[in-house]
């Protein structure tokens, strides 16, 4: 069970005083008070340090190869999720096929590869993602992506999508960090 960071319970009960604030907190520090429910799609938002990798820093380089076998890309969809690589120190950190909804890029992403980076703890995120980029041959979308970003782990459909028929270094459109059902 994944616990929320800090900043996320702090940011949760600012504004809160007094007894308020200590009977809230343990209420708001709960995963299960992350997820959506009702009529919005489902999933746990987090916080997830975004790095990119491309066709020139894939491994072997220039190729679209994955260490689950399959082709790195997807358009961005729920159904076409783009490639994304996880951490894999001591094992997996997420299964092969869990999906992710980015809504800084309004596209969903399936853990399809590996990232030896991704394993490396950071104080400003839960864990590391990698996504996939394809060709970003000057890494701007690389760089515009990397950081502490809102993520949506274990997505289900219904999220607002920026349907994307070539790859996500050749239209690196920016959209915020608030999840948006579609």
């Amino acid at each position: 069970m994944r616990t929320p960071t800090r900043r996320t319970v702090t940011t949760a009960a600012a504004g809160l005083t007094g007894l308020c604030a200590a009977v809230l907190v343990p209420t708001v520090a709960a995963p299960e008070a992350a997820a959506y429910s009702g009529s919005e799609p489902d999933g746990w938002v987090e916080t997830a340090y975004l790095t990119g990798y491309s066709l020139q820093d894939n491994s072997p380089a220039g190729t679209r190869t994955t260490s689950s076998g399959r082709r790195a890309g997807g358009t961005g969809t729920y159904d076409d999720p783009i490639t994304l690589a996880v951490g894999y120190a001591g094992g997996d950190e997420f299964a092969v096929g869990t999906v992710f909804y980015v809504p800084l890029v309004r596209a969903y992403f399936v853990v399809e590869d590996r990232c030896g980076g991704c394993s490396d703890w950071t104080p400003e995120a839960d864990y590391t993602i990698d996504l996939w980029v394809g060709s970003d041959s000057d890494s701007s979308c690389m760089y515009a992506i990397t950081g502490p970003h809102t993520v949506v782990r274990d997505a289900g459909p219904g999220w607002e999508v920026e349907y994307r028929p070539y790859e996500l270094g050749s239209d690196c459109s920016l959209f915020g960090e608030t999840p948006v059902a579609a």
